[in-house]
């Protein structure tokens, strides 16, 4: 894939949007919650969503960052181009991305059904995450290892 000029642009509002989308339906979920527009399960199942969303919470987060950490490690040690480097990259972050958002939205699911703080806690801390690796060019030129033709390609 040819590099495109608005990569960094794209990149950064495909970063946004996330983010966004997992604000919108936070705020979507305390609505529905603090009206009680939805009635809340048994605290059997209170206690089981528990241990669900903690298990794959703490699953995705080791096991997405120990992914993405070997993914940017074969990039900067191979010998592609600039272009596919970085478009790797981006396929990188997007999949991390992707392992944080599915159990923070799915822990979102989990306060509207319960009314349980806990895991409108547990998706805010994934939200965190995701805030914290927010693409950066100068992360992008360090991590990958560019070249000056590499690092001209972002701009100022």
């Amino acid at each position: 894939m040819s590099y495109h000029p608005d990569f960094f642009k794209i990149f950064r509002l495909t970063h946004g949007s996330i983010v966004f989308g997992i604000v919108l339906f936070s705020i979507a979920s305390i609505l529905l919650v603090e009206k009680g527009l939805v009635d809340t399960v048994d605290i059997s199942l209170d206690r089981t969503l528990q241990l669900i969303v903690v298990v794959i919470a703490l699953a995705m987060v080791l096991g997405g960052f120990r992914l993405f950490k070997s993914r940017i490690m074969k990039i900067r040690n191979s010998n592609d181009p600039e272009d596919k480097r970085i478009e790797n990259y981006r396929s990188a972050c997007i999949t991390w991305w992707a392992m944080l958002d599915i159990p923070a939205l799915f822990s979102l699911v989990c306060f509207i059904l319960t009314g349980n703080y806990a895991f409108f806690a547990v998706s805010v801390f994934l939200l965190l995450i995701i805030i914290a690796f927010m693409p950066r060019k100068e992360n992008v030129i360090l991590l990958l290892n560019l070249g000056s033709e590499g690092k001209g390609r972002f701009g100022n």
